[in-house]
């Protein structure tokens, strides 16, 4: 990394939002503690500090009500589990059945998702906090502090929210751009079939980044709608986001059939060296328009991607004349398929370069989508969810009792050995402990890692440098660091929460050594018992609940499927149904690769089903690219009438991926037909084929060298829809006998 991306990475971090919310976070704290030294009332200062510490985790970006209910329920949880911890000091053997009620039930309440995860991690906070006995005598009084200290946060945060409503938006869309165009890069890599499994596994992990952003974009642009639906500026940031959707789509699209494409890269390099560049270039691009959104840059025009564009057709053109014709026909209609959605996806970008151009024109901008909301992918905050998951077979329910059995465990372990401020160990397992074992486990290790290199941070700067205003420095410095950094480094994030600990103890006790010394064991505790707990108590292996994601990216697959065979007989207005279907079946893809990503984390003697499960993971990444194919194709392109053949071939396709269901231990009812055998489908696509190269053929003797747009297209279409027809068919049988390795080798 050189140093002006060093200079571009510092700028956008200091002007990200994670950065101001920091600086929001610590001025809050640092105001009010100061307030109250100089009143000589410190108790009070730090009550109404814990609380805007308490507030702060829940204050992430999204629909607004949704935003206040997580603040104000985090708020209300702090409190209450404060009160109670200063309420229950009786026998520490009375304590621990409570205890364990409690936290079992704070943790249990993430069971609602993202927000409320961050919810529960607040109520932990307020329980661990309670150990360290920071707000006096009056309990009561610290509470209610804590309750004002609180809501004034929420105030202050809700009116910087309200200032500047669209910077998170545009950070969101300049990272979405940022990933899509790196998704461009790895494509424009696949043609090297060496490098092409390790550059899938890439693909993979990139997707789950890029799913996570839609979704955060949906809640963030959607969710907001009827506040900002006025904005034409929001309106276009929302066509934007439509924008890269179908460019993630249109890149997935292609190339799909491997085999066709090394058979290309053999028969004529130069046009896969030239489509190559031509995805750099349109990266580039992109990654100027996400240039554009975090920094602001202007987005400079040049004809680069057009004269790229030209030169493919002008390669097409010449292996056209020097290879023999008709023989080199099929070749030639794969290289315009490839050229069209080339070209289409150059379009996609035109379309957003020309949005930003008018991001903040006052002209009326119209949204084609009247049901727009349905895109948001709600939460259901009922009672039901509760009561579903409370059992052994819920990963969530485990997680709790996990969760609270190391707490407990870590509380005696403070109790007995009498450890200098035990209460880190319960932190420190709060902090790293997820519902699977590599999660914990990577945690476990940053954790470590970052309070090392903090505490002897820290403790060099303490012994050389005797100065009280340093540390306060210092301290502020790190607690803004440590929490901008919470997200997306967490090494980090215990850096510099470990500095902060240090300068706060030095500014009260003079033995710097003995803090960092205690940090680091406790640290260790906490991380050994979190893994050990992962490992041995109630252990959620993802290998064991991977079937139902797998069935179920399956299902939204055969959803995709269905919906581009509906529009394929009735080509009207695109249907949200259709949009909606291929949202499921790219959050479907994402969420295996997640879980696979985890189950290649967990040990070694849990991975008897790797290879299977890395088969299931290719075989519906590829099944998902030829459906975005074929419905991209479909979509963009004007196509004869669907003949009842299609259906044939639909049907079997459908009949095995039933059956791939129902391998996995799991039900489906789908409702499909015979009425055709399958080698009366493929003969009917022969002959649909051969009529379109004998009318071509025709044409030839005739003397018309140049094709028509009208039988260019009709001939695209039948090779196009043939091809992915068997690609998908042979693809759902792959998926049906997964077991055998002779399948999966096939396919590559």
């Amino acid at each position: 990394m050189n140093l002006q991306q060093l200079k571009t990475n510092f700028l956008r971090f200091i002007s990200g939002t994670d950065f101001s919310k920091g600086v929001l976070l610590a001025f809050d704290m640092v105001l009010k503690v100061s307030v109250a030294y100089y009143f000589d009332a410190i108790p009070i200062g730090v009550s109404l500090a814990i609380g805007s510490f308490l507030v702060a985790p829940s204050d992430v970006p999204g629909n607004l009500k949704h935003r206040l209910f997580g603040m104000l329920t985090a708020l209300f949880l702090g409190v209450s589990v404060t009160l109670l911890s200063g309420l229950l000091q009786m026998n520490i053997w009375l304590e621990l059945p409570i205890y364990f009620v409690v936290i079992f039930f704070l943790a249990y309440i993430s069971v609602y998702g993202f927000r409320a995860s961050l919810v529960t991690f607040t109520g932990l906070i307020a329980f661990v906090l309670g150990f360290a006995n920071l707000g006096g005598d009056n309990l009561i009084m610290h509470a209610a502090l804590i309750a004002a200290g609180g809501l004034w946060f929420i105030f202050i945060t809700s009116i910087y929210w309200i200032l500047r409503p669209e910077k998170h938006q545009e950070l969101l869309l300049g990272e979405t751009a940022q990933l899509t165009s790196k998704f461009l890069a790895i494509r424009s890599k696949l043609g090297n079939r060496n490098e092409r499994e390790n550059l899938l596994k890439e693909q993979f992990n990139l997707q789950i980044s890029i799913n996570d952003l839609h979704e955060s974009l949906r809640e963030s642009l959607i969710g907001n709608r009827k506040r900002s639906g006025r904005s034409n500026s929001a309106r276009r940031k929302i066509l934007v986001f439509i924008e890269l959707v179908d460019i993630l789509e249109l890149s997935i699209a292609h190339p799909v059939n491997f085999q066709k494409v090394d058979e290309l890269n053999e028969d004529f390099p130069e046009m896969i060296s030239a489509i190559e560049k031509l995805l750099i270039l349109m990266s580039d691009r992109l990654q100027d328009i996400s240039n554009f959104l975090i920094d602001g840059k202007t987005i400079q025009s040049h004809k680069k991607i057009p004269e790229q564009l030209q030169f493919i057709d002008d390669l097409i053109e010449t292996y056209k004349k020097t290879e023999p014709y008709p023989q080199s026909r099929p070749m030639i209609l794969l290289m315009r398929n490839l050229l069209d959605y080339e070209k289409k996806q150059y379009e996609k970008i035109l379309s957003i370069e020309r949005i930003l151009g008018a991001i903040n024109d006052r002209n009326k901008v119209k949204l084609g989508h009247r049901k727009i909301e349905q895109f948001i992918t709600p939460t259901d905050y009922s009672f039901s969810i509760l009561k579903e998951n409370f059992s052994l077979s819920s990963t969530i329910f485990r997680h709790s009792l996990r969760l609270a059995i190391l707490m407990i465990a870590g509380i005696l372990i403070g109790h007995f050995f009498h450890l200098q401020n035990s209460y880190w160990i319960l932190l420190t397992i709060v902090v790293i402990m997820r519902p699977n074992y590599g999660l914990t486990k990577e945690r476990s290790k940053q954790r470590i890692l970052g309070t090392v290199i903090g505490g002897l941070l820290a403790l060099a700067i303490v012994l050389l440098i005797e100065n009280p205003w340093v540390y306060v420095v210092c301290g502020v410095v790190s607690l803004i660091m440590a929490f901008s950094m919470l997200q997306k480094n967490y090494v980090g994030a215990a850096i510099f929460i470990t500095l902060m600990v240090v300068f706060l103890y030095a500014l009260i006790q003079p033995d710097a050594v003995n803090v960092v010394q205690f940090r680091i064991i406790d640290t260790i505790i906490g991380a050994v018992l979190a893994i050990i707990g992962n490992k041995f108590i109630l252990p959620a292996w993802e290998h064991l609940e991977i079937e139902n994601t797998i069935a179920n990216t399956i299902e939204k697959n055969i959803a995709y499927l269905k919906e581009i065979d509906k529009y394929y007989h009735n080509k009207e207005k695109l249907s949200n149904s259709y949009k909606l279907a291929r949202k499921e079946a790219f959050l479907a893809m994402g969420n295996l690769s997640a879980a696979f990503q985890r189950t290649s984390q967990e040990p070694k003697s849990n991975q008897k089903q790797y290879a299977s499960i890395y088969r299931y993971t290719v075989l519906n990444y590829t099944f998902l690219t030829s459906l975005a194919s074929l419905g991209t194709f479909i979509r963009t392109h004007k196509t004869t009438e669907a003949s009842i053949y299609f259906e044939t071939y639909v049907n079997y396709i459908l009949k095995n991926l039933q059956a791939a269901i129902q391998k996995l231990n799991q039900s489906v009812q789908l409702e499909y037909n015979e009425d055709y055998s399958l080698d009366a489908a493929e003969e009917y696509l022969e002959k649909e084929n051969q009529k379109l190269h004998d009318i071509r053929d025709q044409e030839v003797k005739e003397g018309y060298q140049e094709i028509s747009n009208t039988l260019r297209t009709k001939m695209q279409e039948v090779q196009l829809i043939s091809e992915q027809l068997k690609w998908l068919h042979q693809v759902s049988i792959n998926l049906k006998n997964i077991t055998s390795k002779k399948t999966y080798e096939r396919l590559f």
